[in-house]
């Protein structure tokens, strides 16, 4: 069994502090001269290996790896960018306690890719790992796994429910959260070892649903201050980064320092005169998962730009980036600009309708002048906010009829699309779906943390680390628990779960104030929540809750508000509620 995480070392780095933890493997058996030990988990780490008297001279060999084989050992070749490191160990006289020394790859190499503290040396993703040496040397050895990971609370979130598949993705996605914050800021995953503005954004909505704490968030938005990347929408998510903290912790420091260039990157200077963003974009990646996209490609395996640049994703996203800009605005006193920002956002929601609808098909085309409709071209604007309420079915309708056919980053897109416009049904079985293109067949591939991709058919390079694949992370605690902050830092609270068809669950997500707790019982039409001090919080009551207008709050009869068609309990203060249908 796998024994209690203790804490070895903690050393400063960047906004951070790196824990190193030790685990014990929860599986270890001796294979002829090999010592096997599955440690449950993939990590960032090395190995600590104890052998109970100095061992013999001769050859030792270490690997470590993501995968197994079809016969139970380490995958020596695995697919993409699976990691396996090969590591030779040289005993020493008298020596009986030996940390693994892990070298760099010359991908690791590269200037962008993210370095190590000294302190603590060089680390790899590995959940197994096999000790080869002379015949009887492993006898009584002992080894652990050294796990790197920024300070993590594991009890601030929980999630359960009547669907161990929905269980086992939130796992999923929670231990990614965990073990990819081993550098102290966001990385895109093992091949690379960069952050990139898109994957930021999503793993900050990811860890702050797992553990509202934002060292890691920030240090990466000031990595990516200094060091941003090409894609027109990547740039164009800084904003929202910016945002998302401001929501979740209600302090707006990354914007008040930053604030400057954080305007400078919504590309102004490139918009038509009635607001549109003249601009590429990357749409999804791999390229193979935009659904038929053809609106102003340029990515950096196309040299020449394919379709209108005139496009419908770059414009949701400066649309949205404008939003986030009127927001941050706002927050530090600059009323002016917030009002300009705003004025820009309604001059581009406006434009958007008028140029990209297509009103004969109800549906939002790639591009100007383009004939094509994706389901990028409709998830985004939906996930946005930019459809108006009259077009709202029919945009649903199509992003719904589409599947996934969208990368795992897309995910996180189009379930917010489906779950704003009251789709949870739809949504709850893009999670807990079993196909190919799914978070349930990450873990029946063997691997422990999320996916650069559904599939290496899908990505031939992919890698088993990638944490922009967790978006159900923040999707379970927004919109299926249904915890939102209505005020910065979570002052007031939005509690609108969407169940679906679950039976019942029950959660915690985390807030500065400490954790809102929501409970729901599908056949006693039972909602339970835990509000904490410092909160005030609304409550959108599941559909079909009540069967007339009367609930009880408490054993209390109310009549809750009637609000574009859903029941509201408004201004709750701190304490535990439980709300019945009648």
């Amino acid at each position: 069994m796998r024994s209690l995480l203790f804490l070895l070392v903690i050393v400063p780095w960047l906004h951070a502090q790196e824990v190193i933890t030790s685990v014990q493997p929860r599986h270890q058996e001796v294979r002829g001269d090999v010592l096997f030990d599955d440690f449950g988990q993939d990590a960032y780490g090395t190995l600590e290996m104890t052998f109970p008297v100095p061992p013999p001279a001769g050859k030792y060999i270490v690997r470590l790896g993501e995968k197994l084989s079809a016969n139970g050992t380490i995958d020596r070749k695995p697919p993409g960018s699976v990691n396996y490191r090969e590591i030779e160990l040289v005993p020493r006289d008298g020596k009986r306690v030996y940390k693994l020394e892990i070298p760099g790859k010359p991908a690791h190499r590269n200037p962008a890719a993210v370095k190590m503290p000294p302190q603590i040396g060089e680390v790899t993703p590995f959940r197994y790992a096999e000790v080869e040496g002379p015949s009887g040397a492993l006898t009584g050895a002992s080894i652990i796994q050294l796990a790197a990971h920024a300070p993590f609370n594991e009890t601030a979130s929980e999630f359960q429910s009547s669907d161990s598949t929905l269980n086992a993705v939130w796992n999923l996605c929670k231990q990614t959260m965990k073990a990819t914050t081993a550098f102290g800021i966001y990385i895109d995953g093992e091949r690379e070892r960069t952050p990139y503005e898109a994957d930021t954004y999503i793993n900050l909505l990811s860890h702050y649903a797992c553990d509202l704490d934002s060292r890691v968030a920030r240090a990466t938005f000031v990595h990516l201050l200094d060091h941003p990347t090409w894609p027109t929408e990547w740039g164009l998510q800084m904003p929202m980064i910016a945002e998302a903290d401001y929501e979740a912790t209600g302090d707006p420091a990354l914007a008040a320092e930053n604030y400057e260039t954080l305007e400078s990157r919504l590309l102004a200077r490139k918009t038509q005169a009635e607001g549109l963003l003249v601009a590429s974009a990357i749409v999804d990646w791999p390229a193979s998962e935009r659904d038929g996209y053809n609106g102003g490609i340029v990515d950096p395996h196309q040299k020449k730009q394919v379709g209108p640049m005139v496009n419908t994703v770059a414009n949701a996203f400066y649309f949205r980036a404008l939003q986030s800009m009127a927001r941050l605005a706002s927050a530090l006193g600059k009323q002016s600009d917030a009002a300009m920002f705003s004025q820009k956002a309604d001059n581009v929601r406006a434009a958007f309708n008028a140029v990209f609808f297509d009103p004969a098909r109800g549906i939002y085309t790639d591009g100007e002048g383009s004939v094509h409709a994706s389901l990028h071209a409709n998830m985004f604007p939906l996930a946005f906010g930019l459809v108006p309420p009259d077009r709202e079915k029919s945009v649903a309708d199509f992003v719904q009829s589409r599947g996934m056919a969208c990368s795992v980053y897309g995910a996180q897109y189009l379930l917010e699309a489906l779950y704003r416009a009251g789709r949870a049904d739809a949504a709850l079985a893009l999670l807990t779906s079993h196909s190919m293109r799914s978070w349930w067949h990450m873990l029946d591939l063997g691997s422990t943390l999320t996916l650069e991709a559904w599939d290496v058919s899908v990505k031939p390079n992919l890698t088993w680390n990638h944490a922009w694949g967790a978006a159900p992370a923040n999707i379970i605690a927004r919109y299926v628990l249904g915890v939102r902050p209505l005020a910065p830092g979570y002052t007031r609270a939005l509690i609108a779960p969407q169940p679906g068809s679950l039976e019942w669950m029950r959660g915690k997500v985390p807030t500065p104030h400490g954790p809102i707790e929501v409970g729901w019982k599908c056949g006693e039409r039972r909602l339970d929540i835990q509000i904490p001090p410092g909160v005030t919080a609304t409550v959108e009551l599941p559909p079909g809750m009540a069967a007339g207008d009367i609930v009880k709050l408490n054993g209390k009869s109310i009549k809750p508000a009637l609000e574009q068609g859903h029941l509201m309990i408004e201004n709750l203060p701190p304490g535990s509620y439980a709300i019945v249908g009648t």
